[in-house]
Parts: structure tokens; sequence; C-alpha cells
């Protein structure tokens, strides 16, 4: 009988996990939270999750890995928004959005 080669390579999180943690985060630092599931308001390529505090509109797109990228229609959903003044990232764990939190929180601008 063969022997099975043991991998030690941790496999990614599952997005709806890592999503689950940044609305958990988001929520005890108090943001506003929305969770956008697909087709919700009938708008192709809307972020994940939306969040509000102090007046300011955050919108992330999750993806599980670093290098995975937003679709076309994303992109250009979180361009737009941007445009418009709002912080639209895609990001992948909860330390990217804490950094974005945080550099906000300093007085980031954009």
């Amino acid at each position: 009988m063969p022997v099975k080669e043991v991998s030690n390579k941790k496999s990614a999180p599952l997005e709806k996990d890592v999503q689950k943690k940044i609305v958990e985060y988001l929520k005890n630092n108090g943001f506003s939270v929305d969770v956008i599931t697909k087709g919700l308001y009938g708008s192709n390529g809307i972020a994940d999750i939306i969040a509000c505090k102090h007046g300011r509109y955050f919108a992330f797109e999750v993806k599980r890995r670093p290098g995975m990228k937003t679709s076309p229609l994303q992109a250009a959903w979180l361009d737009e928004k941007h445009k418009h003044g709002a912080i639209a990232k895609c990001v992948g764990s909860v330390e990217e959005v804490a950094e974005i939190v945080n550099w906000f929180d300093k007085g980031g601008n954009r």
C-alpha cells in the first residue's frame, strides 16, 4: 500500500469565515455594519461588507487569500465609491481591516 504524503500547509480559511471575523471586529469597534448578500439591491459587484462610523462610509470586498483579485464589476463598484469619498477596499483579513480602521482613526483621509 502506498504511503500518503501529509502536507504541513494550512488550507486558507473560507471566505465566509474571514467575513464573519471582519464583521465581528467592526461591530466591536463601533461600526454600523451590513453584510451584503448576492443580488441585494440589484447592484452587481457590490462589496461584501458596508460599514459606517462617524459619518464615514466603508466598503470591503472580502477575498479569502492574498493575491485573489476582484472581478471587473467589483473593482468598478469599489472605484466608484472611492471617487465619492468612501474608503472602499479589497481585503483578505481582519488585520488588513484593522490597519485601514487605525489609519482612519488617526486622521487618514482616503
